[in-house]
């Protein structure tokens, strides 16, 4: 039977393991009985489902958009936005009934033949974050009663390539710096911003949005929040970035630690960097995951990964790396565990060092006859 709450009556049981709710407004008991009853029949014979089916990919993907700029990060957001543009030509305009796993398969292999900016071939990441959107859309859609299961269950992800990345050398690390140092952002933030990535770890969004109030000096370390797992940690401060953070303490005329010209938070990388990037050289031939030639050039994100290789050639323990950097699993720790390659050559060096030592005996002849004692 419906109950009342304030001037509204409410629905809510439980069929087949699966539990349903629903507001009538503002009416009488007897027509919101009326109404759960046709409800409850429909569920049982299956018709509720059938009708539900038939909304569009489109009207459920602007409605997990919706959901998410409430829950997620505006970042997160917008690359659900990308994501959902490409799918559009696939899915735009199909109803929930018509997306099975056998259509997100042939998505994933006709992306792959695509072309992306430059002529460069789709990266398998890349479409792993559309079909992530997809697939977040039909258990949206199952969570929210529009379906009955989920079909996309089946689909996994391509094989991604998730050895690429750039671990700085000391010489590197030093033209990046001074290069940093002739950028017209020298006296604002791009030094300071790389060298505490150096120190830290943070990622870019985590230090955009560093605010003065997350500084512990006495303490020695940074209060991280919003982070990309959504779990807050605190990350602690050698000299060096507790040098760079009291500085810009002081400095800064915003509350956040790093600011623009106008006093706002940074939300965009500044091109200072890639200039900085190609004037230290820090690009390099390479090749896709189909053997074409491209050219690789040192991102932000690299300088996290050159802190926790760091700690990993230094033998930090995985799970001081895990709780410093956010990791959530030890597989993402474990990254930072395989030596860089000079750290490789310095290690087998050490040999060159330690000729082998060959002991000569002496060869004793036996009796004709004697017997061996071994």
């Amino acid at each position: 039977m419906p109950y009342q709450r304030g001037k509204a009556f409410y629905s809510d049981f439980i069929f087949e393991g699966r539990r349903y709710r629903k507001s009538w407004g503002a009416v009488s008991r007897s027509v919101a009985s009326e109404k759960e009853g046709s409800w409850k029949r429909e569920i049982r014979s299956g018709k509720y489902f059938q009708r539900l089916r038939r909304i569009s990919f489109d009207a459920l993907a602007e409605k997990v958009i919706e959901w998410g700029r409430a829950a997620k990060r505006p970042g997160t957001v917008t690359r659900w936005e990308k994501s959902r543009k490409k799918l559009k030509a696939t899915f735009g305009g199909k109803t929930l009934a018509a997306i099975t796993a056998d259509l997100a398969e042939q998505y994933k292999a006709k992306r792959l033949q695509e072309l992306g900016p430059g002529g460069r071939p789709i990266r398998p990441a890349t479409v792993n974050r559309e079909i992530d959107f997809l697939k977040l859309s039909i258990r949206k859609a199952v969570e929210w009663g529009y379906l009955a299961f989920n079909p996309l269950a089946p689909v996994g992800h391509l094989a991604e390539d998730n050895e690429r990345m750039w671990v700085l050398t000391e010489a590197e690390e030093e033209r990046l710096l001074a290069e940093c140092d002739k950028s017209h952002q020298r006296r604002k933030y791009l030094r300071a911003m790389v060298e505490l990535a150096l120190n830290t770890g943070m990622r870019l969004g985590e230090l955009q949005g560093l605010k003065k109030s997350d500084v512990h000096l006495r303490q020695r370390f940074l209060s991280v929040t919003g982070t990309k797992n959504h779990e807050n940690r605190n990350v602690p401060l050698n000299a060096r970035a507790l040098e760079i953070v009291k500085g810009h303490i002081m400095t800064s005329p915003s509350e956040f630690l790093f600011c623009n010209e106008y006093g706002k938070k940074l939300t965009v990388l500044t091109n200072a960097f890639w200039h900085a990037v190609a004037e230290a050289g820090l690009e390099r031939a390479g090749v896709d995951e189909k053997g074409n030639p491209v050219k690789v050039r040192f991102r932000f994100h690299d300088l996290r990964h050159t802190f926790g290789s760091r700690l990993g050639m230094r033998s930090i323990d995985t799970k001081t790396i895990m709780e410093i950097m956010g990791h959530r699993t030890h597989q993402m720790a474990m990254r930072y565990q395989h030596p860089a390659p000079d750290h490789k050559l310095a290690a087998v060096k050490i040999l060159e060092k330690l000729p082998p030592k060959v002991t000569t005996g002496k060869i004793l002849k036996m009796k004709k006859g004697a017997k061996s004692r071994r």
